[in-house]
């Protein structure tokens, strides 16, 4: 699979660990999410319910090596859409998930996500005000109150 961000770069796959959220108590069982990384840009490939189940875990990514720099800034890299390294149609823009202020690129096929490597840290939505990440959960529930 190649970098949607980076023509020619192949991506690196890369294996998480993480608890298993399924198994209550303190003895989940332990097991790996396998993600595809751009050793370049430091974006990353999650398939379908693979960020969620990252974000759950709790797990974390080290930081990839920073871009060159002579390459293309976080803005740029944002603003390129690519292709899905899985199917090749073009990625469209979409909210994240659980932070509608971080825009990701999501495949229409394959319903995958690309998640840039500087926006990583930002698309758990960990940095937004508690009611603004309900908000992205759940929707705006004060709408349907009379």
């Amino acid at each position: 699979m190649n970098c949607p961000k980076c023509p020619g770069r192949s991506l690196d796959r890369l294996s998480i660990p993480m608890k298993d959220r399924s198994v209550p108590g303190p003895d989940a069982a332990a097991k790996e999410l396998a993600v595809e990384r751009c050793p370049s840009c430091g974006g990353v490939w999650f398939d379908l319910d693979e960020l969620n189940a990252f974000l759950d875990s709790g797990a974390g990514l080290t930081p990839s090596s920073p871009a060159p720099a002579s390459g293309p800034s976080a803005a740029e890299l944002d603003a390129e859409s690519g292709s899905c390294p899985k199917c090749g149609v073009a990625l469209v823009p979409a909210p994240a998930p659980t932070n509608p202020k971080v825009r990701v690129d999501r495949c229409v096929k394959c319903a995958g996500l690309w998640v840039d490597g500087a926006e990583l840290d930002r698309v758990s939505g960990k940095d937004l005000p508690f009611n603004e990440r309900l908000k992205a959960v759940f929707g705006d529930l004060s709408k349907g109150v009379l």
